[in-house]
């Protein structure tokens, strides 16, 4: 789901949580938004391929310039990141 879709969801208050993945094989990090049935939606690019950002705090910028919902964050190396 682009940008702007997940944008006109949210504002029509269909999501209820943005979770930020690790994604182990490009290293980088997803953006996915849980909507209100527990049903999972990645951000993609135009051609439905899952986006990964260089960073945490750049998913995380994704996440607000979509709006102001709460984040949860996954990782798979949380005790190296400590």
């Amino acid at each position: 789901m682009v940008l702007s879709e997940c944008k006109s969801l949210y504002q029509d208050q269909h999501f209820i949580e943005a979770r930020v993945v690790h994604d182990f094989l490009s290293a980088g990090w997803g953006v996915h938004f849980i909507d209100q049935d527990g049903q999972d939606h990645p951000v993609t690019d135009t051609y439905g391929i899952p986006c990964s950002f260089d960073s945490l705090q750049q998913a995380e910028a994704i996440v607000h310039q979509v709006g102001d919902c709460p984040i949860a964050i996954d990782s798979l190396f949380r005790f190296a990141e400590r």
